[in-house]
């Protein structure tokens, strides 16, 4: 099977930043989203409604 000519070289086109140019920063978020902790109530409880409940409980 041919390998096809892909250049995996790290060149000069790779920014590593500088002090005059630094590079973007991850914004830090307090906590999630009130869309992903109700997203993630309907999986839990889809979750626990796979469970069978014992007979007498």
């Amino acid at each position: 099977m041919a390998t096809p000519n892909v250049d995996r070289s790290c060149g000069s086109d790779v920014s590593l930043g500088s002090p005059d140019k630094p590079l973007p920063r991850v914004r830090a978020v307090d906590g999630p989203s009130v869309d992903l902790l109700d997203r993630a109530l309907i999986g839990w409880e889809r979750f626990l409604d796979t469970f069978e409940v014992a007979s007498g409980e």
